[in-house]
């Protein structure tokens, strides 16, 4: 079961694959961005993306929150803040370069005096920086979004550096260490004792798996329901602590149907005491209604963890979609809307 010949019928355009390049997508999205970077003094930096460019702003911001002076703020809007102005920088995230929000967000921001950055690899995005003068970096094409996160990602790194505490090239470095380690052990020529992700996916099976994470791993949660979505073709949630406490909790103690759903926590070794208390109380709730699952990596620093965490989810959804016999690449239903929304876009403007 979950054989790299299973894995390999199933996945018929190498999935997994792509997304295992995660280390060496970081290192080049890094370097691709070294020419540029922010200054040092800013007012705020607003990251816009959607799905699976979004996420990567969504990581930096959570990852950052305590090693930086200037507010960063992830948007997944046509529009700015009302706030945003003069004197802030937009990076403008869009692994295609034609996503439409990302587009009219783009040109509202050079309207109003913001500086903008690109980050794509092509698209409207790429021709509308260079036509304004504004800088872009580029990232290769060819990829799913979805399987796009690690250059992304490493882009939106390298533009921030200087805003950011810390010799970043360094952490990265070491991040994309443990991650080369971490993928070894989650192989597809590891047996299913070995290899965590398969464990994780054999237990998702069949279950409505629900994420938690505190607020730096909540987008990692999120990045765990999204790549079930897409990957596996399964309804997944995502929630964060300490909220979840506050409302979802209720729920799982009264609820006659939470055993159908897979409570998956995502943890780490340096969290607070007072998060510490809340998980385990949680988990204890919890556990008379559902069987949790307590995820945590090892790696020597948060970064490195957020992403060996970020890379199992993201490997336990491929192994799920070969369980289900389900190619985790193509994403038909995505497709569909945006026809349709492309559809009715032409049809008003025929009008």
């Amino acid at each position: 079961m979950l054989s790299p010949t299973d894995v390999s019928r199933v996945d018929k355009k190498d999935m997994l694959g792509i997304i295992t390049s995660l280390p060496e997508q970081i290192l080049f999205g890094l370097d691709q961005a070294h020419a540029y970077e922010l200054p040092k003094h800013l007012r705020h930096i607003f990251i816009v993306g959607m799905g699976g460019s979004g996420i990567a702003g969504d990581v930096f911001a959570a990852w950052s929150l305590d090693r930086r002076a200037t507010d960063v703020e992830v948007v997944r809007d046509y529009r700015l803040p009302a706030y945003a102005g003069e004197g802030d920088t937009v990076l403008a995230v869009s692994y295609s370069g034609d996503t439409e929000e990302t587009l009219s967000a783009a040109s509202e921001a050079l309207g109003i005096g913001c500086t903008l950055v690109g980050v794509t690899s092509g698209g409207k995005l790429a021709g509308f920086c260079e036509e304004n003068k504004s800088e872009v970096v580029t990232i290769p094409k060819g990829y799913p979004p979805r399987g796009a996160f690690g250059y992304l990602f490493g882009a939106v790194l390298g533009i921030c550096r200087n805003v950011v505490m810390g010799d970043i090239n360094k952490e990265a470095k070491i991040a994309v260490s443990h991650l080369e380690d971490v993928r070894k052990h989650l192989a597809p020529d590891k047996s299913i004792k070995e290899n965590r992700a398969k464990a994780m996916a054999l237990k998702v099976h069949g279950k409505t798996p629900i994420i938690y994470g505190s607020m730096a791993y909540a987008p990692v949660a999120r990045r765990w329901q999204t790549e079930f979505n897409e990957m596996a073709k399964v309804l997944a949630w995502a929630s964060f602590f300490p909220e979840a406490d506050h409302n979802e909790l209720e729920g799982w103690g009264s609820d006659s149907r939470a055993a159908k759903f897979l409570p998956i926590l995502l943890r780490d070794p340096d969290e607070s005491a007072e998060m510490t208390r809340r998980l385990d109380a949680t988990k204890t709730i919890v556990s008379k209604k559902a069987k949790v699952i307590e995820v945590e990596d090892d790696g020597d620093s948060l970064l490195a963890r957020m992403l060996s965490v970020l890379l199992l989810g993201d490997m336990t959804s491929v192994y799920l979609a070969v369980l289900r016999e389900i190619d985790p690449y193509p994403v038909p239903s995505i497709h569909k809307l945006k026809g349709m929304l492309a559809a009715g876009s032409e049809a008003k403007r025929n009008e």
